[in-house]
């Protein structure tokens, strides 16, 4: 297990300009909807302490946000939790570059995690690239992330897994045993609250998802299965799996958090796709902690 490492507290200030999809949107809703470890109240409170700042000036609650609005935000000195900073290249290219990530590691700066993100971390190792992540994966998923090295690459491959047009598989470690060796959740999910999703075409924003599973072996009530997210659908096989009746192990949203083990029971083993000219195919080596479910009989 890899040794974890937090930073020592230092105030954290995120800088960015407004994403084209909240042009025209009050201030205290943009944070609500794309921040939600805060609530809409706790943000209005920040906004009206001045911690918030748009194009250098303090706003009130309402304000409407426009196109190249720079916002700044000050959360304070904060001490950091520890996380897996190990950065372990296992394919790259003039195009890409695709790391193992470890957990808990998030590929973003988000809720109590600011240095100790993979974006903060790749400015720190590749100084002279900005990082442009084209997916992500939990903070507690272990397994393939890819990075775009130029921005027209940044653009393609957005493009590739936004259309599913990218073949994904993944390692998922269950409470349970399936019914059948192989088969498949076709089920919309949506909002919940906050950032918790679930399953049901009544709840708001609801997508249609798409999910097939193979099982590769059981042990002691728990199942290692191979899953093949056919959409892209925020925590799809977390919810898809607790929707069934079987929870990844140590999922502390969606299941029952497990001591026993070091992170989420999900790990992205093997992606598939094109870029530019280029088909890449890569996969990623089985963490410890599944390798006695591997090749056990049903």
């Amino acid at each position: 297990m890899a040794q974890l490492f937090s930073p020592p507290p230092a105030e954290q200030i995120y800088q960015s300009y407004l994403p084209g999809k909240y042009f025209g949107a009050r201030i205290e809703k943009y944070f609500s909807a794309r921040f939600p470890y805060f609530s809409e109240e706790e943000w209005v409170q920040r906004i009206t302490d001045g911690l918030i700042t748009v194009n250098g000036k303090r706003v009130v609650p309402g304000t409407v946000l426009q196109e190249h609005d720079f916002i700044v935000t000050r959360m304070g000195r904060r001490q950091e939790p520890p996380v897996d900073r190990t950065l372990d290249v296992l394919f790259e290219n003039q195009h890409v570059r695709i790391f193992n990530k470890g957990a808990p590691l998030p590929v973003h700066p988000c809720g109590r995690y600011f240095k100790n993100s993979m974006t903060e971390l790749l400015k720190e190792a590749y100084p002279d690239e900005v990082p442009r992540p084209v997916q992500r994966l939990d903070a507690l998923t272990t397994g393939l992330v890819v990075f775009a090295k130029t921005r027209p690459s940044a653009a393609v491959l957005m493009r590739e897994f936004s259309g599913n047009r990218v073949q994904k598989e993944y390692w998922a470690l269950v409470e349970g045993v399936p019914e059948k060796r192989a088969f498949e959740v076709n089920a919309p999910i949506g909002k919940v609250k906050g950032s918790v999703r679930a399953v049901g075409p009544e709840l708001p924003n609801s997508k249609s998802a798409r999910t097939a599973f193979e099982c590769l072996g059981s042990r002691n009530g728990r199942s290692l299965l191979k899953a093949m997210p056919h959409t892209g659908r925020t925590n799809q096989i977390r919810v898809h799996l607790a929707h069934i009746g079987l929870p990844l192990v140590n999922d502390p949203v969606y299941g029952t958090p497990s001591p026993d083990l070091p992170a989420l029971g999900l790990h992205a083993t093997r992606l598939r796709f094109n870029c530019f000219d280029d088909f890449i195919d890569v996969s990623a080596p089985c963490p410890g902690y599944f390798e006695p479910y591997m090749g056990l009989p049903r």
